[in-house]
Formats: C-alpha cells, sequence, structure tokens
C-alpha cells in the first residue's frame, strides 16, 4: 500500500481509462452506398457525411463518422472521365499530407494503412495518391486519379 491506496487500484485506474479512450471510436457508424443517388436518398449528403457535388457517375461509396461529432471519413470511387467534377470540389494547389494527422477508428477496415495516424509524405506519394484540401468546409483529400478513388476526411481529426 503506498499513498493510501492499494497499488492494484493505483494501476487499475490508468488502465481503465486507456481502455475508455481506446473504446471511444467504438461508437462509430458505417455506411456503403452503391451509388451516389443511392447515399444522397439516404440523407448522407445532406448530413454531410458525403460531400455534395462528387461526380455524378460515384460509386461503391463508404462512409464512417462518430455520431454527434464532425468527424467523418470516407471513400468513394468515380469515373476517370469525370475527373473534372471532382477537381471543381477541391482547391487547385495540391498540398502535402505529410504530417497530417488522421485519427481513424482502428475497427474501420477498408481506410488505408498509410493514411492512419501521422501521415509520412512519401508513403503516401508511393501509392499515388495526391494531396488536396476542400474549397469549402474543413475536407482532406486523398485522390488517385489513375484509379478513380477519393478518400476524403475532416481536417485536423
Amino acid at each position: 500500500m503506498m499513498n493510501g491506496f492499494p497499488l492494484d487500484v493505483r494501476c487499475a485506474v490508468p488502465a481503465f481509462a486507456a481502455l475508455v479512450i481506446a473504446c471511444a471510436s467504438l461508437n462509430s457508424q458505417t455506411y456503403s452506398f452503391a451509388t451516389l443517388d443511392e447515399a444522397r436518398a439516404s440523407g448522407a449528403i445532406a448530413n454531410g457525411w458525403v460531400p455534395e457535388g462528387l461526380p455524378a457517375g460515384s460509386h461503391d461509396i463508404r462512409v464512417a463518422q462518430v455520431p454527434n461529432t464532425t468527424q467523418r471519413w470516407g471513400i468513394v470511387n468515380f469515373p476517370p472521365a469525370e475527373e473534372a467534377s471532382l477537381r471543381r470540389l477541391l482547391r487547385s494547389d495540391e498540398t502535402s499530407l505529410g504530417g497530417e494527422h488522421c485519427d481513424m477508428p482502428g475497427r474501420i477496415e477498408w481506410w488505408p494503412v498509410v493514411l492512419r495516424g501521422t501521415l509520412d509524405a512519401s508513403s503516401v506519394a508511393a501509392t499515388g495518391l495526391h494531396g488536396y484540401r476542400s474549397k469549402s468546409g474543413d475536407l482532406l483529400f486523398a485522390v488517385n486519379w489513375n484509379q478513380g478513388r477519393a478518400y476524403y476526411w475532416r481536417a485536423g481529426g
């Protein structure tokens, strides 16, 4: 016994606190949409989980979000022929994603490892991804133009 508390209690409290923090992302919700129209009909665009203005042919859309927060992450596939539509959502200047932080819940399997935690610019670039900030709002995008795939998440989150 030290400082009036048994040793096992002093060890258990920090362990419990760490567990609570680690499990905080377990309340994230995920959604999948076959098409952009399906995402719109579900309210995903109105709720801000899917950005307004994505290419009309967008498909295989996945979204994760934490209820009652602005935390969200998404992946969208788009026809490369509709690249101009996506570019209209983005600032024209490419930005390095190096040093950006993405706190993606670990249980979301479809999010690439290279876009988790503090991002490494060379690792991101090696995958063919290019970084952009949205023109409006606070979204970061990692886009592979050749594959017609974009990942997005709330900047700073």
